[in-house]
């Protein structure tokens, strides 16, 4: 059974390398246009966010799970790229499938994935894809990575982010690891308890500052109870990702369930929380000129890329199928 201890030193320690994200990767430049981190790949790479609890033969740092967990709670807060959460899990499932070279090149950020969706005509659609790029697919019972052999010429223009129905060449890595869907799950729910938390930090501080009848909207028991909604999900999610996290890094058996819970609860908190944040943002939150739309949106695109709530929940149900 997973023991629940403090994890200070781990904060501390992804706090100073995770803290440059908030500068590089403010949520204005959001508004400058689509894939505006491409340019900053290699920063990413140079300071270590892509292999945290990679093997140091396959580039990476060699810390944990909960450095893994912590440092994605933070960069899903500057919705960083999702070719992020894509390269990450690509590059430990090179590393299992012992293709070291090849997550290596995921590590040093000279190779990149796209999460793949699968739609209705048993074909994918690439997020964000760019040419050279490779494709994950989290599965039913599999992840894989795929080479993409063809790309439609038009974007279509999806969760703010380009699209391309993509033709996928034999599959380079694949993995029916329970583990491997556990870390991948485990990293989802981060990123997505980051949006949580986000999502409340941004509707607190415009309630503080909106105005209605001469007052703070803040002010108003509606607003209140939104807000007080907002830090319990937020908080929720955080603590059942770091409780995830650790039965992880403890190999306890619960660990897939308690994953699978996690990105359960999260999805469910980042969701709600962005949605209230639009709310208490009036108008505005839908609106290109605010920050608050873009966490819905790509709230909707993880859920997508791991299957929709349905598959989330039935891997919670029955985790070891």
């Amino acid at each position: 059974m997973t023991h629940l201890r403090t994890i200070d030193e781990q904060r501390d320690l992804v706090d100073s390398f995770t803290r440059p994200a908030m500068t590089m990767f403010p949520l204005s430049r959001l508004r400058e246009g689509f894939s505006p981190d491409a340019a900053a790949w290699g920063q990413i790479a140079e300071l270590g966010w892509l292999g945290i609890s990679l093997p140091e033969d396959c580039g990476g740092i060699a810390l944990g799970p909960i450095e893994e967990a912590l440092a994605a709670q933070t960069l899903g807060r500057q919705l960083l790229a999702p070719g992020f959460l894509a390269t990450v899990i690509a590059a430990r499932l090179a590393s299992l499938v012992g293709q070291q070279e090849l997550a290596r090149d995921f590590a040093s950020g000279t190779r990149r994935a796209a999460l793949g969706l699968s739609h209705a005509r048993e074909g994918a659609n690439g997020v964000d894809l760019r040419d050279g790029d490779l494709v994950l697919m989290v599965g039913a019972g599999n992840i894989a990575l795929y080479p993409s052999i063809g790309m439609s010429e038009q974007d279509e223009v999806h969760w703010s982010l380009p699209l391309q129905e993509v033709t996928l060449g034999d599959p380079l890595a694949v993995s029916s690891d329970p583990g491997l869907l556990t870390f991948a799950q485990l990293l989802a729910s981060a990123t997505l308890s980051g949006i949580a938390t986000q999502s409340c930090e941004l509707g607190v501080e415009y309630a503080k500052v909106r105005e209605q009848f001469g007052q703070p909207i803040g002010a108003f028991q509606a607003v209140k109870h939104h807000c007080a909604n907002m830090a319990i999900n937020a908080y929720g999610a955080r603590e059942i990702v770091v409780h995830a996290a650790m039965a992880l890094e403890d190999q306890e058996e619960q660990a897939g369930t308690l994953s699978a819970a996690a990105l359960n609860f999260s999805l469910r908190a980042a969701r709600t929380n962005a949605g209230l944040s639009i709310q208490i943002h009036g108008g505005i939150g839908f609106s290109a000129e605010c920050d608050a739309h873009n966490f819905l949106k790509r709230a909707h695109l993880i859920e997508a890329a791991f299957g929709g709530i349905g598959a989330i929940r039935q891997r919670l149900c029955h985790p070891d199928d």
